[in-house]
């Protein structure tokens, strides 16, 4: 079974299972973690939110993921974006707005990237608050360089980890980042 096909079927068992709620997934192919969280979400729900702390990098990063304009280059708080079957609104975590969605029982958030608020303690303790917040039904964190933090409880603060591998279907990846001295 290769990497991605576990990672589904992890992300996919967090979806129908009724007692976990938050999932914290980890690795290092970012794009890879982005694009299987997104389909597999993308088969449960038709409604979404995304919380980053880039709103002018999230377009690259989903477009990239999947390797197709799926965004526009700029994208606005204020307007909701089609992926895939799902209407998903996407907005800042980092930054603050007058009013940011909750979500609902009906819906999902996905928090990426969110390293950049796990090693500074003000930022993270505000992250905290709006993870304790969000009413979605599924919750999904998805970090960026997290082996580059050397103090974090995030796993904590939620129901189930996953590490998405890339062992089998990226060694070339896990060769350079062993060699950068990056794990």
């Amino acid at each position: 079974m290769s990497d991605e096909q576990r990672a589904i079927e992890a992300v996919q068992s967090f979806l129908t299972d009724k007692t976990k709620r938050i999932l914290l997934v980890k690795g290092y192919d970012n794009d890879a973690k982005l694009r299987v969280v997104l389909s597999c979400l993308n088969k449960t729900f038709s409604k979404g939110i995304i919380r980053t702390s880039s709103m002018s990098q999230i377009p690259d990063f989903i477009n990239r993921a999947f390797n197709k304009m799926l965004l526009p280059t700029s994208i606005k708080s204020t307007t909701t974006y089609e992926i895939g079957n799902m209407i998903v609104n996407i907005n800042s975590y980092a930054s603050a707005t007058k009013q940011n969605p909750k979500g609902n029982d009906n819906c999902f958030t996905v928090f990426f990237p969110v390293q950049t608020v796990l090693d500074d303690s003000k930022r993270y303790k505000k992250f905290l608050e709006e993870l304790a917040q969000t009413n979605s039904r599924k919750v999904i964190l998805i970090t960026t360089n997290e082996w580059s933090i050397d103090e974090w409880d995030i796993e904590n603060h939620v129901e189930k980890v996953f590490f998405y591998s890339i062992e089998e279907d990226s060694p070339q990846v896990m060769r350079n980042l062993r060699n950068n001295g990056a794990i």
